[in-house]
């Protein structure tokens, strides 16, 4: 019988060319109660790959990447849902021009952070996030 004070934990990817900020997020990210970092990529295709093969709950996608770039993340998700439904997806990029802001939304992105002050938004959105993943 599961432990009722146990709670599903938010399983997140990290897709972030950056590796210091890849690093500092994933700190920050594990700092929140019911988050886990799932796994994380510097690329398109990696990030494509992980996705495969390790179901997450939420993506954080940069758009510019080392290899391919976000667009792409956000197309496989868009296309490939998972069985267990599509993970939620936001991305978190420099580039946050309002045509930039209509592609990704058009890709599924369910929020936008511009890393040039979002930062506090996006870790609040997580753990938002992760209060709706325990609740259900």
């Amino acid at each position: 019988m599961p432990n009722p004070t146990e709670t599903a934990m938010l399983r997140v990817m990290l897709v972030e060319d950056s590796a210091l900020l890849r690093g500092m997020l994933e700190e920050m990210i594990e700092e929140i109660d019911g988050v886990e970092v799932a796994g994380d990529a510097d690329g398109e295709s990696l990030a494509i790959e992980q996705l495969r093969c390790q179901p997450v709950d939420l993506a954080i996608v940069d758009l510019e990447l080392n290899e391919g770039s976000g667009f792409g993340v956000l197309e496989h998700l868009m296309r490939s849902p998972e069985p267990s439904g599509r993970p939620r997806a936001v991305v978190f990029s420099t580039y946050a021009n309002r045509a930039v802001r209509q592609r990704c939304k058009a890709l599924g992105a369910d929020a936008f952070f511009d890393k040039s002050d979002g930062l506090d938004d996006l870790l609040d959105y997580i753990e938002t996030a992760a209060r709706g993943q325990s609740a259900g």
